[in-house]
């Protein structure tokens, strides 16, 4: 049986000519199919997360808005405040660097 990273990556392999670009640099045109990717894959996330909000909701016997605004104070509110910084300085850690972009290629001449 294919798995689905090895059917992809079938696809890909079996891919003619030249990929076709809209953007004028390439590198702007693979982030942004990298972020359309990522999109996709946060809706899907999304989508079950929801099923599961309410599966759990339901097997409580309250409405799934009960659920969603839990609130968490102490040592967990602190674990998650620090979970969603940790996230958040891995995800924009190369604005963050303090090293800039320095000895990058200048795209911009």
């Amino acid at each position: 049986m294919t798995s689905k990273t090895e059917a992809l990556s079938a696809l890909i392999a079996s891919a003619r000519g030249p990929r076709p670009i809209s953007l004028q640099s390439r590198e702007a045109e693979e982030v942004l199919n990298i972020a359309l990717a990522l999109t996709v894959e946060l809706a899907v996330s999304n989508d079950r997360i929801d099923r599961l909000e309410r599966l759990v909701a339901e097997l409580r016997g309250e409405p799934v808005e009960d659920l969603r605004d839990i609130r968490y104070d102490g040592d967990i509110a602190q674990e998650r405040y620090d979970a969603t910084e940790a996230l958040l300085t891995r995800a924009l850690r190369v604005i963050l660097d303090p090293r800039g972009h320095e000895g990058a290629a200048d795209t911009d001449t």
